[in-house]
């Protein structure tokens, strides 16, 4: 008996080649089309961006506390600010109040949508974070300047802040694993 389909050995169950349907119309399947399992560093990720948003979280509501709460105006004449400049500085304290909250808002949801999408696998998403995650290291280590001028909780903030380049920095060399890099890599069309 000679086999109709050539791909398949003699002997083998008759019928036509099987095909997984895994992918989108363009044969890209979860993780930007890389077959296989999920490697276990892609939940590390994802549970790093987590705990990336809450540490945020955490030390934004505690530097909220501190700036609304410091005596602001003792602090200026330390730092050997004049009488008109500490005035300015008082009436801005509301204007950053705000800008603050919105600015954690805006922080929150771009950890929710870098979440999403890497969840969902999407490559453009692991870049995002990557960036995010960069733009936060440096600017928490340029904070962290600041930390020791509100005494007893900007230890606090310290403390925070180190925590928050910490788990940054593992989430970024995490995302540059060979295992995640090929697992978020898009697929090639041969």
């Amino acid at each position: 008996m000679s086999n109709p389909y050539p791909q398949q050995p003699e002997g083998a169950r008759g019928g036509p080649p099987q095909y997984q349907a895994t992918g989108d119309q363009y044969g890209a399947g979860h993780g930007g089309g890389h077959p296989g399992a999920e490697p276990p560093e892609v939940k590390r990720l994802l549970t790093l961006t987590l705990v990336s948003a809450a540490v945020y979280l955490l030390n934004d509501i505690v530097g909220l506390i501190v700036s609304t709460t410091a005596d602001t105006t003792a602090m200026y004449r330390e730092m050997g600010l004049s009488p008109d400049q500490i005035a300015a500085a008082e009436q801005t304290a509301g204007v950053a109040t705000v800008t603050g909250i919105v600015m954690l808002v805006i922080a929150l949801g771009l950890y929710a949508l870098v979440y999403v999408f890497l969840k969902k696998g999407k490559n453009w998403a692991r870049v995002l974070g990557i960036v995010l995650s960069i733009l936060s290291v440096v600017g928490t280590l340029i904070g962290l300047l600041g930390a020791m001028a509100y005494g007893g909780l900007g230890i606090v903030l310290l403390i925070l802040g180190l925590l928050l380049v910490v788990v940054n920095v593992l989430w970024l060399v995490t995302a540059f694993k060979a295992p995640v890099k090929h697992w978020f890599a898009p697929r090639r069309m041969a």
